[in-house]
């Protein structure tokens, strides 16, 4: 069993605008994810797979570069950030992708606590960004994913 990271203060201890930005990047890694498994399951509302491909694309994009493409600028994260979703992304592939159990309940920690250190006022926020800014997830995938992350928080 790895050290155990206290997910709540390394996430409190970044700066706000760290936090905005991670607000963005959470909003566009849970659309895209509703997205995925409305496809997965043949969902009456599923994209079409070019849509899916390009909402995962643009997801993935994101998360490997710890950059966001708006229409005017590219948000990076501060290397502190980048270090710390890097340590999140490998607990979710091992959980998720490779079925280890310790990991996703790890990765869903971290989740959660990233998400109390953003807060609900600053994914509302994010959310009016992407809409704004990102083309490459559909308008109403946006409230999908704000519909995860609020039922996931209890907000």
């Amino acid at each position: 069993m790895g050290t155990m990271i206290d997910w709540d203060i390394r996430f409190q201890a970044l700066p706000d605008a760290e936090k905005d930005k991670i607000a963005l990047l959470r909003v566009i890694e849970c659309s895209n994810g509703c997205i995925q498994f409305k496809f997965r399951d043949e969902d009456e509302d599923a994209l079409s797979v070019e849509e899916t491909r390009e909402a995962m694309k643009f997801s993935m994009g994101c998360m490997k570069t710890m950059s966001i493409p708006l229409t005017e600028e590219v948000i990076t994260f501060a290397p502190e950030t980048a270090e710390l979703f890097q340590e999140v992304r490998r607990l979710y592939i091992s959980g998720a992708k490779n079925n280890n159990m310790e990991d996703y309940d790890e990765f869903m920690k971290a989740s959660v606590a990233n998400l109390n250190a953003v807060g609900k006022e600053r994914i509302l926020l994010a959310r009016i960004v992407a809409f704004n800014h990102i083309y490459e997830l559909p308008p109403h995938t946006l409230e999908w994913g704000l519909g995860y992350i609020f039922g996931l928080m209890g907000w």
